[in-house]
């Protein structure tokens, strides 16, 4: 049995995951994990000296001042790789990092730090570590505004708002679903590497996922 734990257990894909590996998987036990953990040394030594496994998926993706966003991420890498070099624990690290990486905003630069910060610390440990390098992700439960665009528009449709695009980019898209399915696969196979790049299962421009939703709404919504 592989003792598996989830920073951000109760955010948009820790949640989808937490679920996925209890109602999925009868080789994993979940050792819960709560946010305010971050803030009692003594409560995070506890839970990381429990994990065979913790993938790291806590993390700010907004907030109205950038600077808040880099130093909140990093202190949280901070803190974890403080709590397992306190309590001696060697598990394997699951980082979920963005291709926000190459874009050059403040979310995607505190993600390549965090990742560079656990690269280092694995060698010097001679621990399992996993840099997963995350496209966009979407599905049941996102919260507008915050996890996706998927999310956004969908909320905004649904509440007669008008959906506006600022920048028409070509997005990589993986569904929740699939995605916590290739990190459990990661899991059980005990795959390291200092970078993964999870593969995507679409590519759609902004454009053309609006067109999309508002197709489902006069489908669904409207007649």
């Amino acid at each position: 049995m592989i003792k598996v734990g989830i920073t951000g257990q109760t955010g948009f894909i820790g949640t989808h995951l937490y679920n996925f590996l209890g109602l999925k998987k009868d080789d994993v036990i979940r050792i819960p994990f709560r946010d305010d953990f971050f803030s009692d040394p003594q409560k995070l030594e506890e839970f990381v000296k429990q994990c065979d496994v913790i993938v790291h998926l806590a993390a700010l993706n907004r907030h109205n001042e950038p600077q808040v966003i880099y130093d909140t991420n990093i202190d949280l890498v901070k803190k974890l790789i403080s709590a397992i070099d306190n309590t001696g624990s060697k598990p394997h690290i699951l980082f979920s990092s963005s291709t926000q990486e190459e874009r050059d905003n403040v979310f995607g630069r505190s993600k390549r730090a965090g990742r560079e910060m656990f690269t280092e610390w694995a060698l010097n440990n001679g621990t399992l570590f996993t840099a997963m390098i995350i496209p966009n992700v979407f599905g049941p439960f996102g919260n507008p505004y915050y996890n996706s665009v998927v999310a956004t528009f969908s909320h905004q449709l649904t509440h007669n708002k008008e959906p506006k695009i600022e920048v028409d980019a070509q997005l990589k898209l993986i569904y929740v679903g699939d995605l916590v399915r290739i990190i459990y696969d990661v899991i059980s196979k005990s795959s390291t590497g200092k970078e993964f790049r999870v593969p995507h299962t679409n590519e759609i421009k902004v454009t053309e996922i609006l067109e999309k939703l508002l197709e489902f709404k006069s489908l669904y919504l409207e007649n």
